[in-house]
């Protein structure tokens, strides 16, 4: 059974945050860690509840991608026992597990996200200036990133995205160096324009669309398209490289009529489009209740989605928006 919305989007892609804290404040996401509420630890979805969560997802949703996100995912604790744990799910039935992670806690667990079925890696890095990587993140945690990134590549994940948020007068005058930097390695360089979220301190005069992004490498790199089939990134080939780059246009071209992500939150809750409230009523009660079928799980889930938007709102309505620090989303 596939999980459609009402406007017969099939959605068989799920984020799930594990964590809503993070170790780093960057400027995009929550710079003075002072909005953000976070669920204590009981209030998060424990390992059982997720495992549940999950083979609910993959077997009876037909869903074919779980991504983990946080926060900071890698910060939980005990999280490779997690994976552990998942990793006998890949096993029996047919799904990709992803990571997007800021990369400051990777570096010692790669081998075991390997060993343990995990596939894809997204990992955020906006400069690579050391001095200016404080300044964004409020942390020092440029050199441990960094190796994390080599290493991962070097293992030979099935994907490895590097992805940088493009704030103007912040970070984009390293467009080209990006490209310089990462050209010989087979992996995705993508671009994420700034957008809007509470306590973000959002102004538009910082805002940068993708198509002036690719312009500027344009003036030193030749790109090719690479053909999309409903892919939220706009991605190319960096022409003589091992590099492809991307483009996520969520507010100067928004991708929603392809959208195929659902996203739950730590708590449970969850969340039809980034930008949306959660939902009333959290996944946790049910999961914790042994007397809960799995169908009236999925029966919920497909409920919540049905109230799904076609679009989400204009850039200057998404800034008045509450409840949508990013953090606490799982962006």
């Amino acid at each position: 059974m596939k999980l459609r919305d009402n406007f017969n989007r099939i959605h068989d892609y799920v984020r799930i945050s594990l964590i809503d804290k993070c170790n780093l404040n960057c400027i995009y996401c929550n710079p003075s860690n002072t909005l953000a509420k976070y669920e204590s630890n009981k209030s998060i979805l424990f390992y059982e509840e997720l495992y549940r969560l999950i083979k609910v997802l993959v077997k009876d949703l037909e869903v074919k991608k779980i991504r983990f996100t946080g926060g900071e995912p890698l910060i939980r604790k005990d999280i490779m026992k997690f994976f552990e744990m998942i990793s006998s799910l890949k096993q029996q039935y047919d799904f990709e597990i992803g990571i997007t992670t800021n990369g400051t806690h990777l570096l010692d667990k790669l081998d075991g996200l390997k060993k343990y079925g995990v596939e894809r890696l997204n990992i955020s890095l906006d400069t690579l200036n050391k001095t200016k990587f404080i300044a964004i993140t409020g942390k020092d945690f440029f050199d441990e990133t960094i190796t994390a990134i080599r290493k991962s590549i070097s293992l030979d994940f099935k994907s490895v995205k590097v992805n940088a948020v493009i704030i103007k007068n912040i970070n984009d005058d390293e467009l080209i160096k990006f490209v310089e930097y990462f050209k010989s390695y087979p992996i995705t360089l993508r671009f994420i324009e700034y957008m809007p979220f509470t306590g973000n301190q959002w102004d538009d005069s910082k805002f940068l669309s993708w198509s002036e992004m690719k312009s500027q490498i344009e003036e030193k790199y030749s790109l090719t398209e690479i053909e999309s089939d409903g892919k939220i990134s706009k991605d190319f080939f960096v022409n003589e490289s091992k590099l492809k780059v991307g483009f996520i246009s969520s507010i100067s071209d928004h991708f929603c009529d392809s959208c195929n992500r659902l996203r739950i939150t730590a708590s449970g809750k969850i969340k039809n489009c980034l930008f949306s409230n959660p939902s009333e009523v959290s996944l946790k009660s049910l999961l914790a209740d042994e007397s809960i079928s799995d169908d009236e799980i999925v029966r919920f889930i497909q409920s919540t989605l049905q109230s799904k938007w076609l679009k989400h709102p204009s850039a200057d309505e998404l800034a008045t928006l509450n409840q949508n620090n990013m953090m606490s989303i799982g962006g």
